[in-house]
């Protein structure tokens, strides 16, 4: 009930347009609530799912967090994870502002990951209502109706936009940021150039790269947005930008940003080195990008695919490309391409990261679909006045869903559905066994996915790397059980090293009672480290 009130206060007061000047945008027909119901329905399917599936291991480590915040109420600077051994956990991070607010929904309704999926979705819901005002400013109010469809049912939006991690919450926020700075330069009201630079510094600090595909545009809307439409020159847009260096105000907007993401990132840095727990932000695993990356045709033939295919299901790619070169000219087609080569600045930047981690396109969204909304809208006045047939536009749209139906069902919600089957039962039996406070070791690799299923925390070994000096130091450590599988490297990548396959049921089998050797038809495993080293 309360993420219900929630999000009928937020939609109402997002849809609101009664501070605006022009009498036209306050006038918010039923007809825009279609787009987010549509895009409500579609992120709504399996919400009830565990944290399994694609990129389950970032979602298991936010919903440790948002899980430690509310058991152990921690403060927000003090982020927890599950694979911290016999640690408090402490780990360097991204600013955990999404974790920390779903741990409070956690101290109020009880953990549950359908609580976190359901506060990514209402974060979309709110995502689309903006992004049908931005494209109504920008555009037209039919271009940003269109452009909330397309939001609504291309895959990678559906996927993320309901997913138990920060990026549903990094769209929000940047559609706020863009929504806020055009406020501000129709009216100039401090309040709402405020609202834009919290926005844009949240943005910073969950991602940092919004420093340039955000920042961008921010600058583009500051240089060059007008309520009236018209043809802008390029010559005249890169004269407005080289000479906007002395600007105090822009300066200030974007060192203030800086500044806060330095102290962030930091701090976090200096809890890194005491917990010796990190994401990889410095160092040799931080290798974000080099020149054999960037040469390599291969990776830049996987972002194409993916762009193409999950990103825009297919049959949007043709009409992306076509949109970007229709609206290159026009106010709102240069600031929405600014977005796209911030966009491409940042992937060349972290370019191993992006062929990595899908979700860093997922900003893409934003600027396609508004450039896609207002080239839509166009052409459906256009096709009236020729011999088009009526049927024609529609089909391609229902096409798109249905495509990108298919590839959630194939690539994603399939996954989510297997893997359930596989770690649910397991991560359930640890629970009984295992007290709230105890302490196992998973043999998952560097995936916490089953750490986070079964609530506990521990260590993360790897399927090859199990013997019985290193089980007696971690039992001595305080580990009780160790828990696995035969047939799983990590929680969704298969274990094709049959020797250590071999290996591991042998030392299993061999060293405790028959009744902890997996059977092949199930073979799952927890045990008592004890029997293992005896």
């Amino acid at each position: 009930m309360e993420l219900c009130s929630i999000f009928k206060i937020c939609l109402e007061y997002t849809l609101n347009l009664k501070s605006e000047k022009n009498k036209e945008l306050r006038r918010i027909t039923s007809n825009n609530y279609i787009p987010i119901f549509i895009g409500v329905i579609l992120r709504l399917i399996n919400i009830q799912n565990p944290i399994v599936g694609v990129h389950s291991w970032r979602q298991a480590d936010t919903a440790a967090m948002a899980r430690h915040f509310a058991i152990n109420n921690t403060p927000i600077w003090l982020p927890q994870i599950d694979w911290a051994g016999a640690s408090e956990g402490y780990v360097e991070s991204e600013f955990p502002i999404f974790p920390y607010i779903l741990g409070q929904l956690y101290k109020l309704l009880g953990i549950n990951e359908w609580i976190g999926r359901g506060l990514s979705i209402l974060f979309s819901a709110i995502t689309i209502a903006l992004i049908i005002r931005i494209g109504t400013k920008l555009f037209d109010q039919k271009s940003g109706w269109w452009a909330g469809i397309f939001f609504s049912i291309l895959p990678i939006g559906i996927y993320y936009g309901r997913t138990l991690q920060a990026e549903a919450f990094l769209l929000l926020l940047a559609t706020i940021s863009l929504d806020r700075m055009i406020a501000w330069k129709e009216k100039e009201s401090i309040l709402d150039l405020t609202i834009a630079w919290i926005s844009f510094c949240l943005a910073c600090l969950i991602k940092v790269i919004p420093i340039l595909w955000l920042g961008i545009p921010l600058l583009i809307i500051n240089l060059q947005y007008t309520s009236s439409e018209g043809d802008i020159s390029k010559k005249s847009l890169l004269q407005k930008i080289i000479t906007s260096y002395n600007s105090k105000g822009q300066w200030m907007f974007l060192s203030t940003a800086i500044l806060i993401s330095i102290i962030w990132y930091g701090h976090a840095y200096k809890l890194g080195l005491s917990s010796g727990l990190s994401f990889g932000f410095w160092g040799e695993s931080s290798d974000r990008s080099n020149l054999n990356i960037m040469l390599n045709p291969v990776v830049w033939g996987n972002l194409f695919l993916r762009l193409s295919v999950r990103n825009l299901a297919i049959l949007g790619f043709p009409l992306f490309i076509y949109s970007t070169w229709k609206n290159r000219n026009n106010i709102g087609g240069q600031i929405l391409i600014s977005g796209l080569v911030g966009l491409f600045i940042s992937t060349i930047i972290a370019l191993n990261a992006s062929s990595i981690h899908e979700y860093y396109q997922l900003p893409l969204q934003i600027f396609a679909c508004l450039l896609m909304g207002k080239t839509w809208a166009d052409q459906l006045k256009n096709f009236k006045h020729i011999n088009v047939p009526s049927k024609l536009m529609p089909t391609i749209l229902i096409l798109i869903t249905a495509i990108s139906l298919i590839i959630l069902s194939l690539d994603y919600w399939r996954l989510e559905q297997r893997q359930a089957k596989v770690w649910m039962p397991l991560a359930i039996q640890i629970r009984s066994i295992v007290p709230p406070e105890g302490r196992i070791v998973t043999t998952t690799g560097s995936d916490p996915t089953l750490l986070n299923l079964a609530r506990r925390q521990g260590w993360l070994l790897s399927s090859g790397g199990i013997n019985k000096a290193k089980l007696r130091k971690l039992y001595e450590e305080g580990a009780s059980h160790i828990a696995g599988s035969l047939s799983w490297e990590e929680s969704h990548i298969l274990l094709k090293n049959e020797t250590s396959k071999k290996e591991l049921k042998e030392f299993i089998c061999e060293s405790a009672e028959e009744k902890y050797c997996p059977a092949a038809q199930e073979d799952t495993f927890i045990i008592p480290i004890s029997e293992l080293i005896k």
